[in-house]
């Protein structure tokens, strides 16, 4: 009884000093977002599609109808059909509108994560806490970055279940598609074909229906996204993509050292992906593998590690939590210490000694992580084709 109360008041109390703090991170978050003017908002592209404009063009070609101050369209066009009616706003309104759907996103992530993981509402409180006061966080609110949505749409895929709109959700994150290979070959590995064929199709109607309000030819309108972000997007923090083709740059053509890059990324996802599919483990914990994987083998800025509070939620649930205390603090390392990290400052420039060590710190995270999956939980099986439920 007086251990359970002394762990009550010790609760409150770190509540109460994380409550204020987070508060004020999250508001200077928004303070921020209206003073850059959120020049990741992808407020113009849609704007640009409801007026029949292809913004891939304007992008590509340097076209005046898209302001150079603006992020590329490097995402998918199923992001854009569902942001049509975004589009009607003006700008300011555009821009208030999205970063409180941001503050939206990262509370329903939450209680997903909650969901999935059966934590408490302390625990809940916490890793929002946490999250709120986090570099990423203010990072995704200042520029208007999708990441929070993608990680509501992904937590969604996993939290509802591998049922038609767990398909649909994951249909929806693909729009963000440096976190959909992994995920795709381990439900494809494992046999849950009826939910990617959903998934794929949501994907598909996307681009169609994009494709009808622009002239753009079908194949070229299907590849501009891929073409924008091969040659428009920063250098990543900790990614495995980013260090090589950085790494070979200076011996080979830029062409060849990107080809490297896909490649040997490529080449990992597909061998973890096997990997995993041999063991039988939660919705929960593929989710923390799968976010991981991606996070490390693909291009990935500051602003997306706001995907580091899925490993959160899972080091805060179930048995063992002494055992999981590193992913706790390598979460927190990449929060909190970034600016110590070596990290590139949007000028397509590398640190590479400095990029080295946060591959290896989040290479760590992901082995120990597994480790740490497998032997609470993990069980070899021959995967085969299962129910959509």
């Amino acid at each position: 009884m007086l251990e359970s109360q002394t762990r009550n008041r010790l609760r409150a109390i770190a509540l109460l000093l994380l409550g204020p703090a987070a508060l004020f991170s999250l508001v200077r978050g928004i303070h921020h977002a209206f003073q850059y003017e959120s020049h990741d908002l992808q407020w113009i592209s849609a704007h640009l599609i409801d007026q029949h404009l292809d913004p891939w063009q304007e992008k590509l070609f340097g076209l005046p109808h898209h302001p150079q101050h603006f992020s590329p369209p490097n995402y998918l066009h199923i992001l854009y059909l569902v942001l049509l009616p975004f589009g009607l706003l003006d700008f300011h309104t555009a821009e208030v509108v999205w970063c409180i759907a941001s503050i939206c996103f990262s509370v329903g992530a939450v209680y997903l994560l909650k969901r999935l993981f059966s934590l408490d509402y302390f625990q809940s409180a916490l890793i929002l806490c946490l999250l709120w006061m986090s570099s990423p966080f203010r990072v995704v609110l200042e520029t208007g970055q999708m990441s929070l949505c993608e990680l509501f749409l992904f937590s969604a895929a996993y939290a509802i279940g591998f049922t038609w709109l767990g398909a649909v959700s994951f249909g929806i994150s693909f729009a963000k598609y440096s976190f959909s290979p992994v995920a795709v070959l381990v439900h494809l590995f494992r046999g849950r074909i009826r939910f990617l064929l959903i998934a794929i199709g949501v994907a598909v109607i996307g681009l169609l229906g994009i494709h009808l309000l622009l002239p753009t030819p079908l194949s070229l309108l299907a590849r501009e996204p891929l073409i924008i972000a091969r040659t428009s997007v920063n250098p990543g923090l900790a990614d495995v993509m980013t260090y090589v083709e950085y790494f070979f740059r200076p011996h080979v053509a830029l062409a060849r050292a990107i080809s490297c890059s896909y490649l040997i990324s490529l080449a990992g996802t597909v061998a973890y992906a096997i990997f995993l599919s041999r063991y039988r483990i939660s919705r929960g914990a593929e989710l923390t593998l799968v976010s991981l994987a991606s996070l490390l083998l693909f291009k990935h800025l500051i602003y997306d590690y706001v995907f580091l509070l899925i490993p959160l939620a899972y080091a805060l649930s179930g048995k063992n939590p002494e055992k999981k205390r590193p992913i706790i603090a390598v979460v927190l390392i990449f929060w909190f210490l970034t600016a110590l990290l070596g990290r590139s400052v949007g000028d397509y420039t590398v640190n590479l000694a400095g990029m080295a060590i946060n591959v290896l710190l989040l290479a760590a995270l992901l082995a120990y992580t597994t480790y740490t999956v497998i032997r609470d939980e993990g069980q070899k099986s021959v995967a085969g084709p299962r129910p959509l439920r």
